[in-house]
């Protein structure tokens, strides 16, 4: 919340200095969605709680429900920021488009997110037809899934999906002791 904060504030003060029309109107645009997230998720993380409750406030305007199990992160985590950040929207991004897909029985994104074992697990599961995870997961798709996969390699190759007729759930658990390969 202190870092969307300052955020809003750095981008009044580049609002104020500039003259271009399209970049005043995007910094407005910025400051205006900044304004309406609701922070929902105060994990530990900075930086995952930016990325969560941007991305979950933009599923709850889309009247998708939002669950959050367990919302416990270590305050580092072995990813880079820019990775963290991949990692977590490309995970969001998939849930939040199969749970607005047509079919779906119950409009839902639900989080958990806790330490095990010297492990961080994040788990997304959501509300999801199987005619989206068989287009979701067909080769010549999933452009997400392959950068979601492509991060996960780097941090030991654990990764699991799991579904059924009305959801989709993936889990990522991330060595905390484990360097990066």
């Amino acid at each position: 919340m202190m870092l969307r904060h300052d955020m809003v504030k750095h981008f009044r003060v580049l609002r104020q200095t500039v003259t271009d029309e399209k970049s005043a109107a995007y910094l407005d645009e910025l400051i205006g969605e900044n304004e309406k997230i609701r922070p929902v998720v105060q994990s530990g993380n900075e930086m995952l709680d930016v990325i969560l409750n941007s991305k979950l406030s933009a599923a709850a305007d889309a009247g998708i429900a939002v669950e959050l199990a367990r919302t416990q992160a270590p305050d580092k985590l072995p990813l880079t920021d820019a990775e963290l950040c991949s990692l977590i929207m490309n995970l969001l991004d998939n849930a939040v488009e199969a749970a607005s897909a047509a079919g779906v029985k119950r409009r839902y994104i639900k989080l958990d997110m806790h330490i095990q074992n010297n492990y961080f697990v994040f788990t997304c599961e959501n509300g999801a037809t199987l005619d989206w995870i068989n287009k979701e997961t067909a080769p010549e798709r999933g452009l997400g899934l392959k950068i979601i996969r492509q991060i996960v390699a780097q941090y030991g190759n654990l990764f699991d999906t799991e579904y059924r007729d009305d959801y989709y759930r993936v889990t990522v658990p991330l060595s905390l002791r484990q360097p990066r390969k």
